[in-house]
């Protein structure tokens, strides 16, 4: 089963788990973006990590520019594993920011799956974060994530 397949199960699925307070963990983990092991990141980085969200935001539109990005992220010797676990955080607050109204366009379908493949996650690591994702909402709103 595709991602996009899997997207779409999972938004019918009407589970829920634990209330957690959803929109909150949006907050929290976007201002704590620019904070790793209690210290700011430097100014270049969190530059970079601006016009990652940017680009993520602005998919598919913006997609003639991730080359740059990820070319402009090796040019600075940004270590791997950094860039590896932003883009990362940056897919799950995208996918937040994509459930959080409840319902999931096929615009917003395409765009996560966009997303996905620009920062080469593995399918099964995307669909468990979704799932995960789509049952936290669930579970704050009381009620089904709907696809459009």
């Amino acid at each position: 089963m595709g991602f996009l397949d899997t997207l779409r199960q999972v938004m019918g699925n009407e589970s829920s788990k634990p209330a957690r307070a959803f929109a909150s963990r949006v907050e929290e983990e976007g201002a704590t973006a620019l904070v790793a092991d209690g210290e700011e990141v430097p100014y270049d980085k969190a530059q970079w990590l601006k016009k990652l969200k940017r680009i993520l935001d602005e998919l598919p539109e913006s997609e003639k520019e991730w080359e740059t990005l990820e070319f402009d992220a090796k040019a600075r010797s940004f270590e791997p594993e950094w860039i590896t676990q932003n883009l990362r955080n940056e897919f799950l607050l995208l996918v937040r920011r994509v459930v959080a109204d409840q319902v999931v366009t096929e615009a917003e379908h395409l765009k996560l799956d966009l997303a996905r493949r620009l920062i080469r996650m593995p399918e099964t690591e995307a669909v468990d974060a979704l799932r995960a994702i789509v049952t936290e909402a669930e579970s704050f709103f009381g009620k089904p994530v709907q696809d459009a």
